[in-house]
């Protein structure tokens, strides 16, 4: 089966192979069109995530055709081991409250969600979050968010919030561009601290 979704905005290209491999109920491929690095990141993402095994191939055009396969056996990469609960960060904002104090609040606590005995599983940045994990100013995050990350932490900035402030997933210092799809998935599924 193929599938186009270039020129699409997030979550939909997700949604579209979500819909495609439900589709195709036995063993087959799925050959998905993309143009964006983000919509290529986040149906890997969702593929791997879901037990299916991908090819890449980069076309001429500028175009990828992604390839999603559906029930051969394959060795899957395996999720890292940790010590995690079953916590989400969602962080809305660059600070914590407003001013110079709010943004040493949150220097603070993410630096020490290092320290936690047990570290949450997902950290997601929206709206003006999304500056925490792009921003070289916010040095001291970054580095703590790529401790985080190779301890196994999973972080997320949302795309359309990237978009918004005119950057995309080459902007981002840590972490990968999620979808709307997977961050209402990791949502529900989970409890969620909001800031």
């Amino acid at each position: 089966m193929k599938i186009d979704c270039t020129d699409m905005a997030c979550p939909q290209p997700v949604l579209e192979v979500k819909k495609a491999l439900e589709e195709i109920k036995e063993d087959g491929i799925l050959e998905v069109k993309l143009n964006t690095l983000s919509s290529i990141e986040n149906c890997k993402r969702f593929a791997i995530n879901n037990g299916y095994e991908i090819r890449e191939n980069k076309l001429e055009d500028g175009t990828t055709i992604l390839a999603v396969i559906k029930g051969y056996p394959c060795d899957l990469p395996q999720e890292k081991s940790g010590n995690f609960s079953n916590k989400t960060f969602f962080i809305k904002s660059n600070s914590i409250g407003s001013g110079e104090l709010g943004k040493k609040l949150m220097t603070g606590f993410i630096k020490t969600a290092l320290e936690l005995p047990v570290l949450p599983k997902n950290i997601i940045f929206v709206n003006e979050g999304v500056l925490l994990s792009t921003k070289d100013e916010n040095k001291e995050i970054i580095e703590s968010l790529k401790k985080l990350e190779q301890k196994g932490v999973a972080i997320y900035s949302c795309g359309l919030c990237l978009s918004a402030f005119g950057m995309d997933a080459n902007d981002l210092k840590a972490g990968v561009v999620g979808n709307a799809y997977e961050t209402l998935l990791m949502l529900t599924n989970s409890e969620v601290v909001s800031l």
